[in-house]
């Protein structure tokens, strides 16, 4: 199961539809339990469309399409956070570690995710946290110029 697949298995009461009518611009539109998503997209695209567009059914209220409003703005931002959490779990970060990843796009295309999704949620964990303990093994500490280390304790 690719990572697309994964974060929708993840959520298998919302319904995910292929529409190739979409206007170009718009990658996702979540709507009534149904996630509409723009079919001409990298794999590594759809899955922070995917998690962005799970992230606003777990957050947003409202059509928020406009973004002509402090609280819309906020709401997008929450859901592109929540997307991006999703698709980039510390356990992840941990995983790259492992696999000798060394820059911000080695992780993202080990994880099969773009560098913003990936970034983003450097800045997310980084906001919240200044380190993660993973596995009693590991821990990840997350500094302000959006960089990140991990330990390896013995």
């Amino acid at each position: 199961m690719d990572r697309p697949e994964k974060l929708m298995a993840a959520f298998p009461h919302l319904e995910y539809k292929f529409e190739p009518l979409m206007p170009a611009k718009l990658k996702g539109l979540y709507q009534d339990e149904v996630i509409y998503l723009n079919p001409v997209q990298t794999p590594e695209e759809l899955v922070g469309t995917i998690g962005e567009e799970i992230g606003h059914y777990l957050t947003t209220v409202g059509n928020i399409i406009e973004q002509d409003t402090n609280l819309k703005r906020k709401q997008e931002r929450q859901a592109r956070d929540i997307g991006a959490i999703l698709a980039v779990s510390p356990v992840d970060i941990v995983d790259c570690f492992n696999d000798g990843c060394k820059t911000i796009l080695e992780c993202a295309a080990y994880l099969g995710v773009t560098k913003e999704v990936f970034e983003d949620a450097i800045s997310y964990y980084a906001t919240k946290f200044d380190k993660i303990t993973v596995k009693d093994k590991y821990t990840i500490h997350f500094y302000e110029n959006g960089s990140v280390g991990v330990l390896k304790i013995f």
